[in-house]
């Protein structure tokens, strides 16, 4: 892994998950009956968990004890908050909750699984030539396509989940190796803003046509994680930002909060739901977007804000451990 953060990735990482803030607004809060405006800004947005596992493959990772330790820290202190917030708003609280086991907190699970795969995926990806790794990502890739995005209602199912899942983590991770360590075409690096602007537009457009012509259901699959386009929009849009260079205390320092502006927001998610669907029914477009907007850039400000209570707690806890755990490798023998 990087010994320095790179500030124009770590920027990326930070957008990536303002753009999953918004695809909450739009086809999550306000289901398939939506404005061509609003599809189009799903049709932008819906790459921001793919963006942000991506990421974790460009680097790559492997797991520690101290990092399972502060990511087991940050989820029971957004738990915390979670469980405080649904009560204070009369929400349903059942035990799953705890536990990160509800519909909306697929995320967690997911990405703890691509992480303990993640020492075979980076054995792999460093003892195979370049050919066998973009041919293996291009396999996987396939059969997840065919066997979960393809058929409307498969009789056979691999747990891909349409891009819900660890399989497709593990394919983003790979794919995301390979554009690290072998690069992609300079005219791809060129026309990546390009790329992400027209598989945007292609999502929203498709989107509303399906919607309009009362198809609204299939854009389930035209929105799935895995959808091939959605994966090239993302990789263009990591490629955009992975050009850019720049280094910043401050964005390093944020981004490290990403992850609890995930989990932030997503315990006031029923919020999301109730708060975003009023001023969609009941504002103008113009005052839509300016409420969204504010609102949005409210919670993230926050998370941080909070976040950094999480990171001042933590701090001792973090040194005591260090000093305690001799081997910080998982899956290495004590030497």
């Amino acid at each position: 892994m990087a010994s320095e953060r790179q500030s124009n990735i770590e920027l990326c990482r930070l957008v990536s998950i303002i753009l999953v803030m918004l695809v909450h607004t739009t086809g999550t809060t306000l289901g398939w009956n939506m404005s061509l405006g609003a599809y189009l800004l799903e049709g932008f947005t819906i790459i921001g968990v793919n963006v942000f596992i991506l990421i974790t493959g460009y680097f790559s990772t492997t797991p520690k004890k101290t990092s399972l330790v502060n990511l087991a820290f940050i989820c029971l202190f957004w738990m915390t908050i979670k469980v405080a917030c649904r009560l204070n708003f009369g929400e349903p609280l059942s035990y799953k909750h705890l536990f990160f086991l509800t519909s909306s907190n697929w995320f967690i699970p997911s990405y703890i699984g691509l992480l303990f795969f993640s020492p075979m995926l980076n054995t792999f990806c460093k003892y195979v030539s370049s050919n066998v790794l973009w041919g293996g990502v291009i396999a996987l890739l396939i059969v997840e396509v065919w066997f979960d995005l393809l058929p409307p209602k498969p009789d056979v199912s691999l747990g891909t989940q349409r891009g819900y899942s660890v399989y497709s983590f593990i394919v983003l991770y790979l794919l995301a190796r390979a554009v690290r360590l072998y690069g992609l075409p300079a005219w791809f690096k060129k026309i990546s803003p390009y790329i992400y602007v027209g598989c945007s537009v292609i999502l929203g457009v498709v989107g509303y046509f399906l919607s309009v012509k009362g198809y609204a259901n299939i854009n389930r699959i035209v929105f799935a994680y895995n959808n091939p386009i959605i994966i090239a929009s993302s990789v263009s849009f990591l490629i955009m930002f992975e050009q850019i260079h720049f280094q910043s205390n401050f964005i390093n320092h944020v981004s490290k909060s990403t992850l609890a502006i995930l989990l932030g927001h997503s315990a006031i998610f029923f919020l999301y739901k109730k708060q975003f669907k009023y001023i969609y029914d009941n504002s103008s477009s113009l005052q839509a977007v300016t409420y969204w907007s504010i609102s949005i850039a409210i919670v993230f400000c926050a998370c941080i804000a909070i976040d950094q209570i999480r990171l001042l707690i933590y701090r001792p806890i973090d040194k005591l451990i260090k000093t305690k755990i001799k081997n910080n490798n998982i899956f290495e023998e004590n030497k």
